[in-house]
Parts: C-alpha cells; sequence; structure tokens
C-alpha cells in the first residue's frame, strides 16, 4: 500500500503524513514550500556588518548565509519523516494486520482501530522529533555563530527561528539572544589599562539561580545563572535594552577569586 493509499484507508492522523517533494503535507492540513534561500536578510547582512570582519565584501551573504538560515524542512522530511513512513509502511502495518488476520479478526472494527492508533502514535512522534530538529538545529547556528566572537567587539546576535508550517502546525518561534564576548583581547587595542582586585568577596555574594524566560524572548526554561541587577554595575550591559551580564567580566572575577583563595590556601600552609 503506497502513501496515497494509506492516507485514504486510514484518514485522520496518517493523511497529513503524505508527502510530495514539492509542498510538505501538514498534519493540521494544507501544504507549505520550503524555499532554497540565497541570500541574507537585512537584519543578517546588518549582523554580518556589525562583526566589523576584515575584507567583508559581497560575498559575505553567500560565505555565511547557511549558518544563518534556520534549519530546512525539507532536510527534516527527507532525514526523519520518510524513513520514518517507509518503515511504518513495510514494517509496522504488515505486522498489525497479519497479528488480526491470524485471530481471524481481518476485517473488524478492532483492526481499524489499531491501525488509526499506530497512525497517532506515530504522529506524536514525528511531532517530538520535529521540535528536537529545530531546537538542536537552532543550537548548532548559534555554537557556529560564536566562533566569529573572535573577530567581533562586544556584538550581540539575534537569531530567530521563523515560524514554520510544519507537520505540527505553527512550531515555534525562538528569540535567542547571544553576547559574543571573546572580543580582541591584545593590549595593542586597549588603553588606559589598570588594575581590578574585585574578586573572592563578590563572588560570595552572588546568587545562582535557576529560573525561566517569558515567552517574549524565547520562553526557554529552567536555565541556570546569575541576575544581571545583582551583579556589579561594571560588568552589567545590555542586550536590546534589556539589562545583561557580560561574562567575560565575570570570567575575570572569578580568575581573581582564584587567586584570592590560592592566597589563603599559602597562608594555612605556611603555618
Amino acid at each position: 500500500m503506497g502513501k496515497a493509499g494509506l492516507a485514504t484507508a486510514l484518514g485522520g492522523p496518517v493523511a497529513g503524513l503524505a508527502a510530495t517533494k514539492q509542498g510538505q503535507r501538514t498534519l493540521t492540513g494544507g501544504t507549505t514550500r520550503q524555499k532554497d534561500i540565497g541570500l541574507l536578510s537585512p537584519e543578517q547582512q546588518q549582523f554580518l556588518q556589525g562583526l566589523g570582519l576584515p575584507g567583508l565584501g559581497e560575498q559575505a551573504g553567500q560565505a555565511y548565509s547557511d549558518l544563518l538560515q534556520p534549519p530546512s524542512q525539507d532536510l527534516f522530511q527527507r532525514s526523519v519523516v520518510d524513513p520514518a513512513m517507509q518503515q511504518y509502511e513495510q514494517r509496522v502495518l504488515p505486522a498489525i494486520q497479519q497479528r488480526y488476520v491470524d485471530e481471524n479478526a481481518g476485517s473488524s472494527s478492532a483492526l481499524n482501530q489499531a491501525l488509526a492508533q499506530s497512525a497517532t502514535d506515530l504522529t506524536t512522534s514525528l511531532g517530538a522529533q520535529e521540535a528536537n530538529f529545530y531546537q538542536q538545529g537552532q543550537s548548532n547556528r548559534i555554537s557556529a555563530l560564536s566562533g566569529l566572537g573572535g573577530l567581533s567587539n562586544q556584538r550581540t546576535f539575534e537569531p530567530h527561528i521563523q515560524e514554520q508550517q510544519g507537520i505540527m502546525g505553527p512550531l515555534m518561534q525562538i528569540l535567542a539572544q547571544l553576547g559574543i564576548t571573546t572580543a580582541m583581547s591584545s593590549e595593542h587595542v586597549k588603553e588606559n589599562i589598570r588594575e581590578y582586585k574585585t574578586g573572592l568577596e563578590t563572588l560570595k555574594n552572588l546568587d545562582v539561580k535557576m529560573y525561566d524566560f517569558i515567552e517574549q524572548v524565547g520562553g526557554l526554561k529552567d536555565k541556570v545563572g546569575v541576575i544581571a541587577e545583582k551583579v556589579p554595575e561594571e560588568i552589567q550591559t545590555e542586550i536590546s535594552g534589556i539589562k545583561a551580564v557580560d561574562l567575560y567580566g565575570l570570567m575575570g572575577i572569578m580568575i581573581n577569586s582564584i587567586k584570592d583563595l590560592n592566597k589563603k590556601v599559602e597562608m594555612l600552609e605556611a603555618r
């Protein structure tokens, strides 16, 4: 039984899984078409220009466009949905049908219910996999882009996963804020260099919290970190008007704290 026959026979949940290369069927009905995007959006172009990369020219869009694009729905279709459908049609359906044939119930309502339930289970599984697929793709994009941080100077990248019509309907829209703080650190690009002694005493007063982000900034859950308003003012910064922590500065305080602890250990050992 092919995909079209399967959809006709079972209807409901499975009907939305039949797909073509031109348009992707959704579980909620309708189709979506994934375009090949070769150019960067104005926001992406602005981000690249803001990095201040040496020799950044007209070809930069082609060089970085794959990095900046959201995960491809066509890739999810080919790498996850199509293989799952093949396994379902070739192994799961025949096994269910054979079981009821062996019980002389090959045309019973129980068989139809079992087939419908298996389709629902497949739909649920693929929906969960799609969420993970886009989240992992977003994580990979952030990791790759953070590698550009050594060429930037305290720039901020705001990647978006655009709302896509996939097999779950409108899946998600994630706004992530990445403060690229692996800035140029050579003394040749700095001036007014002076001592900064803040260390252990300040670090001891910082509380580590677990928290959820509000939906307006992505809604990520169970994140761990410090509260920007509670850190020393000199390592506070802002991202799009929202207070943030300069992780590069926080690392400096941690280094000073380690030195303070080392001094205490040396004093104890000297007794």
